[in-house]
């Protein structure tokens, strides 16, 4: 077909335009080589200024003038190498990689979607922890500054200045761990586009010049004939089967097997809340010896049903262990001059026996829930291993005696089927 170059166009036709994008002018993209001035005396450094898209709290995309320290005079001896580390600064901008970030601050994010989303999934005494930390230490440090805004050097400085008004180092990390799960959601959901927490560092640990508090043999014969109940059953049971206090204040008759020697933990509480034991290898069976048997024989009433605890109120509410500790553990510590021990202590205790009857590393593991390998729940009887049997009498033997650990070949078939079973 050939072209009819003699043909003209009618003056009506539509005027060519330049092709774009979605039938809309896009902005060009805009090239920056940013500002550079040194500012300070001391000391003096290079302060660097561009512009950068935003994300703004309606969505829209926006743009700010950006101001950031790229380093000491000192570090950065001349404008040349300053600008090479502003250049490289600038590489996500006008390579086209960066992507913009919101403009919502710290407070808004955790008030209106951490807070009511993420947190919920997780346990209550973690909640309670997150709760804690973030209303006294992260709120009222970085509630008011843009997600954009908290950078490495920020968040560094924070860190040191909680370890130098005498907060712990561990209470020091658990803030930082906070803040570090608050800005990977941030992340996560596209408010950043890095988790600056991530980047921060904390010195070494300082090391501790006294162990942790544990009790020997006679010391715990002095405690436990010292306490009244139900304090003393709580601190004879943890230490001889070395739960958890939350394990053993969650404990139901229908998870004890009196004749066969057995308990299952299958629940934790704090505070009034049950939940699942603090890992999914904490799910265990562990094998209880004559003197724990006898202590959960006394505790035993005829008008218990499976689904009652062990351990309750009246109302039949799980105790509370911060008053277990205070009105009863504590007051008797110190009447025996023993000093830091809490209810974690009498399981450090129950490890530290174990440890000294001869017990291997991996029943003890297994004991305490630390085991390597997942423990399933439906366990019979025979297969509860022999060496956590004889590590577990081994314990009682030392604290107690042999012979009074003997005694319990005298009780009656009939009194160890009166108890609820598996």
């Amino acid at each position: 077909m050939q072209l009819d170059t003699g043909a003209t166009l009618k003056s009506d036709a539509e005027q060519a335009k330049r092709a774009i994008f979605g039938g809309k002018k896009m902005a060009r993209r805009r090239f920056q080589i940013g500002s550079l001035f040194q500012r300070g005396k001391h000391p003096k450094v290079w302060v660097a200024r561009w512009w950068e898209e935003v994300i703004n709290p309606d969505g829209s995309i926006g743009r700010r003038r950006r101001a950031e320290v790229l380093g000491t005079v000192a570090e950065l001896s001349s404008r040349s190498r300053a600008m090479e580390v502003l250049t490289m600064r600038l590489n996500p901008i006008n390579s086209g990689t960066y992507r913009p970030q919101s403009k919502r601050t710290f407070s808004s994010f955790v008030r209106e979607d951490w807070l009511p989303v993420v947190v919920p999934t997780v346990k209550y005494a973690t909640q309670k922890n997150y709760r804690y930390f973030l209303d006294v230490h992260l709120l009222p440090a970085f509630g008011t500054q843009q997600l954009c805004d908290i950078k490495r050097e920020t968040i560094q400085l924070f860190l040191a200045a909680k370890l130098r008004s005498g907060l712990a180092w561990k209470t020091v990390k658990e803030i930082r761990g906070v803040l570090g799960r608050v800005l990977g959601t941030a992340e996560q959901w596209e408010y950043l586009t890095d988790n600056q927490a991530r980047r921060t560092r904390l010195p070494r640990r300082p090391i501790m010049p006294t162990s942790k508090a544990v009790l020997a043999p006679e010391q715990i014969r002095q405690l436990t004939a010292t306490l009244v109940e139900p304090a003393r059953s709580v601190a004879m049971l943890l230490v001889l089967t070395g739960l958890r206090v939350g394990e053993l204040l969650a404990l139901r008759w229908k998870s004890i097997n009196l004749a066969g020697g057995t308990l299952s933990v299958t629940a934790t509480v704090y505070e009034g809340h049950f939940d699942t034991p603090k890992t999914q290898r904490s799910n265990r069976i562990i094998p209880i010896g004559v003197e724990a048997s006898s202590v959960l024989r006394a505790l035993w009433r005829a008008t218990a049903t499976p689904e009652d605890l062990v351990f309750s109120t009246r109302q039949g509410q799980p105790l509370d262990r911060h008053n277990l500790l205070r009105r009863g553990l504590r007051p008797a510590c110190n009447k025996l001059a023993l000093h830091g021990i809490t209810w974690h202590s009498l399981r450090h205790s129950h490890a530290t026996l174990l440890d000294a009857v001869g017990a291997p590393l991996g029943t003890v593991q297994a004991l305490l829930g630390h085991s390597t390998s997942e423990i399933t729940r439906e366990v019979y009887l025979h297969a509860i291993p022999e060496d956590q049997r004889k590590a577990v009498a081994g314990v009682e033997s030392l604290v107690f005696g042999l012979n009074r650990t003997q005694m319990d070949s005298t009780l009656s078939s009939a009194q160890n089927s009166a108890v609820v079973s598996i």
